[in-house]
């Protein structure tokens, strides 16, 4: 378990700093020494694990949000 301040895993993510603090607003795990932020490694990996998002049907490729096969037209109105 290792101990990084916030520039050094911004630069690490190859992300800005200050979009690396600004993460602490959506949970991510965090400690403040004075004022210097520090997260442990193994924390901000589950806490990104958990923020993962996974494909669902809307996201297969080829299909619209509706299901419909893309360049399938919509049904006619009644």
């Amino acid at each position: 378990m290792k101990l990084k301040k916030a520039e050094e895993m911004a630069k690490k993510l190859g992300i800005n700093t200050e979009t690396f603090l600004d993460w602490r607003s959506l949970g991510m795990p965090y400690v403040k020494i004075g004022k210097a932020v520090f997260v442990f490694e193994d924390s901000f990996l589950r806490w990104a694990k958990d923020k993962e998002i996974s494909p669902n049907a809307q996201d297969t490729p080829q299909q619209d949000f509706f299901g419909r096969p893309i360049g399938e037209g919509a049904p006619p109105k009644s």
